[in-house]
């Protein structure tokens, strides 16, 4: 549904686009066993003098070869040896936007740069820095049939006949011979890296409408030789945002392939070996910087780099201009497509960039691995939030790992009766997510561990540093034993213009769902109506949020659905239905909605708000005549939040004290500045990313920069569904848009914790009178009987 989808729409936006900048210790080595191979890890960034690298490469010299982007005119392809360090003389100064490079066996560097008015161009450039050759290579813009947005050259490789093979993700992979001359096309769309193998074969990786795929092309017949879908594999999670690199190593003739997560390694028939290097493992992801570029050496040395982006931008550079930045994967024609660039007044990229540059080595014989203690963390589906906290911990605590057990492939009610197998039985993991569980019953049955007592006795926590409000109604019987980190709340949109012109006053403090239906009759006339197209069982959704919690007294075990709240909310969902207070020509999804707004064709919409920026775009979609109301009340004595973060800790766990400890890293102001908080997978659908941070001084840094980056100009969506299309700029924010946003989370005092055996009685009970078949009496009481049977199970 709609707020779900602009949900991930925004936390896609900030996963790529806000990274924090925050630092880590870079002289950190570890050694850890993955699978038959064991790597250490190094970071050698420190020694490179780098300023903003991009793509890098290995030479015949079995040496690294980056193109640092610099900060204006002293960019240039930079040597380093394998410690990081740059050789005396060999620097290469280019001046220009680099979208990708390769290397020959000579050593000749094949470099793709964008030029003005979106055209490309390929540059031959000697060891020495004389330009051999130049090709041009035309123009990108626009977007293909298949929805792929041609954002230009994606990477370059060059065989050992010096043939040169070019891909765009919008279109197939271009052959170019040595002169430079097109002579054939491979492969399909959706290639995003390419890599020539010892045989001359093309090995790449295909990402296409949410699958990718890696593959070996014959380059002289342009017939796939193999083909091998990555999502089917089992491999948990696949990130479909950011890195996507594929590499062939000289060392042992295999392939290997990085996402934000791991590298996994394929042998020369496309058969997995395994994942050799899960970052989650390392200190890699602690500093919260996006994993970017690989390069593998011909002693197998594994080169992975990561990069802070600047705030505000998708690329690093407008994408007019053409960054070496890496974006994200294209998806359907139904999603949308952010791209956003920084400020032409930004401050200098010295300002904002920040990177690491790890080494990974294979452990000698003769090495024996720090052993570690393991502490499991359970969760039904990873993010990054998680991932570099448990980087951090690990590197600050190096006899310790942090394993996150994550259920990606298994429905939600699977993954909650496993846990419940597991935890009842005295044993499971040592720290629990528990968003959307009945964790009421955990705490009943004594399972989790009183987090108010750690608390009390760690005086390095201050809990005035978070937003004690929402603490406090997550606490059973005076004491909290669940820790969320991020949380949302829902509120409806309205258009404050047209309220105005129909001398409408809301009253959101103790407004009814009647008063609602009275205010929605007046505003709908002629051409306007008061909300798009929805059907009854969406629009019960979209109004409570499935906080059904709200009518549940959880000490008691007792429902209260045949309350005049709930009586009322029914009514009104059915209201809208058979009256005219919707537009049936406006469809109930994202571009239609923002669209519709845009022309006052609606009203209102209800929103499940996950951040500051969300709101940006919400404001300028409603031409910045928007304005926040509480939903009218539906049973609950206060603002209702949700939160798809929260964790809690086994009490049987033997690893309480530094289970604590994780949960304060994934509460610091470091990681919670960060915006990529939650993604509990739920009912085998992804609900809402992102969220307001429990931190305040976090919230606060996130405030501050949705305002910078509002005023900047700097971020903009485009998004398609169907025929409708829009595309919108953040507009400008100021703190009077902060304060009334947070006067509605210093409101907030009642966890509508979602139960989907609750929402699904509701569901089923609801059709008949949505239908006429029932009436409300009929249906409330169903409803409560139903629920107090399944409460006193």
């Amino acid at each position: 549904m709609f707020k779900k989808i602009i949900s991930l729409l925004l936390a896609v936006m900030l996963m790529v686009s806000l990274s924090a900048c925050g630092g880590g210790n870079k002289n950190a080595s570890q050694q850890q066993e993955e699978g038959p191979i064991a790597y250490i890890e190094t970071e050698i960034g420190i020694h490179s003098g780098l300023k903003w690298p991009g793509d890098s490469r290995v030479n015949s010299k079995n040496q690294l070869v980056v193109f640092d982007r610099g900060y204006g005119a002293d960019s240039g392809f930079v040597t380093l040896n394998q410690d990081g360090i740059p050789v005396g003389g060999s620097k290469v100064d280019f001046a220009g936007n680099v979208k990708a490079f390769t290397l020959d066996e000579a050593d000749n560097i094949y470099v793709v740069t964008a030029e003005s008015n979106n055209s490309q161009k390929l540059s031959v450039v000697n060891p020495q820095g004389k330009v051999l050759k130049t090709v041009d290579l035309g123009t990108f813009s626009g977007t293909a049939n298949t929805g792929l947005v041609d954002m230009g050259v994606a990477d370059i490789a060059v065989d050992s006949k010096g043939n040169i093979y070019i891909t765009s993700p919008s279109k197939n992979i271009q052959v170019l011979d040595k002169e430079g001359q097109q002579i054939a096309t491979l492969g399909s769309q959706g290639y995003v890296s390419i890599d020539i193998d010892a045989e001359d074969n093309l090995i790449a990786v295909n990402s296409t409408m949410g699958k990718r795929v890696v593959e070996k092309l014959d380059t002289s017949t342009g017939k796939s030789i193999w083909a091998t879908d990555i999502t089917a594999q089992g491999l948990g999670t696949v990130n479909m945002m950011g890195a996507n690199s594929v590499r062939y190593s000289k060392a042992d003739k295999s392939i290997y392939h990085m996402t934000t997560q791991n590298i996994t390694k394929y042998d020369s028939t496309g058969k997995l070996i395994g994942t050799i290097i899960d970052f989650k493992s390392y200190g890699i992801l602690a500093s919260g910087y996006n994993i970017s570029e690989m390069a593998i050496d011909a002693e197998g040395n594994i080169y992975v780099s990561t990069t802070s982006v600047p705030a505000g931008a998708v690329n690093s550079k407008p994408a007019s201009e053409g960054s070496g930045a890496k974006t994200p994967d294209s998806n359907s024609p139904s999603e949308p497509v952010i791209k956003g660039a920084p400020d032409a007044g930004a401050a200098s990229p010295s300002e904002f960039i920040k990177y690491e540059l790890y080494k990974y080595s294979m452990q000698s014989g003769d090495t024996t691995a720090q052993k570690q203690e393991v502490i499991t963390v359970s969760v039904p589906a990873s993010n990054r939030a998680i991932e570099v906290a448990a980087s951090k911990f690990q590197k600050d605590n190096p006899g310790y790992r942090i394993e996150i057990q994550e259920y990606p492939s298994q429905d939600y009610e699977t993954y909650v009766k496993n846990l419940n197998t597991q935890i009842l039985s005295g044993k499971g993991p040592d720290i629990i997510s528990v968003a959307g569980l009945p964790y009421e019953n955990y705490i009943s049955k004594n399972i989790l561990a009183d987090l108010s007592e750690m608390m009390a006795k760690d005086n390095r926590f201050d809990i005035n540093n978070y937003y004690t409000n929402i603490l406090d109604a997550l606490k059973y019987n005076d004491k909290l034993y669940v820790m969320p980190t991020s949380f949302t709340f829902n509120i409806l949109m309205a258009n404050q213009e047209i309220l105005d012109q129909e001398s409408i006053t809301i009253d959101d403090g103790k407004w009814s769902w009647n008063d609602f239906k009275s205010v929605a009759e007046k505003v709908s006339k002629g051409n306007r109506a008061a909300m798009p197209s929805v059907s009854p069982m969406d629009l019960l959704s979209l109004f409570t949020n499935d906080s059904y919690s709200n009518y549940i007294d959880a000490g008691l075990k007792k429902a209260d659905f045949i309350s005049q709240g709930f009586t009322d909310l029914l009514n009104t969902v059915k209201a809208f239905g058979e009256g005219n207070l919707t537009d049936s020509n406006v469809k109930n999804d994202m571009a239609s909605v923002l669209e519709a707004a845009g022309r006052e064709a609606i009203v209102f919409y209800p929103l499940s708000i996950t951040d500051y920026n969300m709101y940006g775009f919400m404001k300028s979609a409603f031409k910045e005549q928007l304005a926040l109301y509480n939903m009218p009340s539906s049973g609950g004595n206060g603002g209702t939040f949700t939160s798809n973060s929260m964790y809690a800790i086994n009490r049987n766990s033997k690893y309480k004290d530094q289970s604590w400890e994780f949960l304060k890293i994934l509460l610091s102001d470091e990681i919670q500045s960060q915006s990529m908080q939650g993604g509990a997978v739920q009912g085998q659908s992804m609900k809402a990313l992102g969220g307001f941070s429990i931190n305040k001084t976090a919230q606060q840094m996130k405030a501050q920069q949705a305002i910078d980056v509002s005023q900047s100009g700097a971020m903009r969506i485009m998004m398609k569904s169907g025929n409708s299309s829009i595309t919108l700029s953040s507009a400008p924010m100021s703190q009077a848009d902060i304060d009334g946003i947070n006067k509605f989370i210093a409101g907030l005092n009642t966890y509508a914790n979602e139960d989907a055996n609750i929402s699904s009685i509701v569901q089923d009970e609801t059709r008949n009178f949505f239908s006429g078949s029932k009436s409300v009496e009929e249906t409330t009481k169903l409803i409560q009987d139903r629920v107090n049977t399944y409460l006193k199970e």
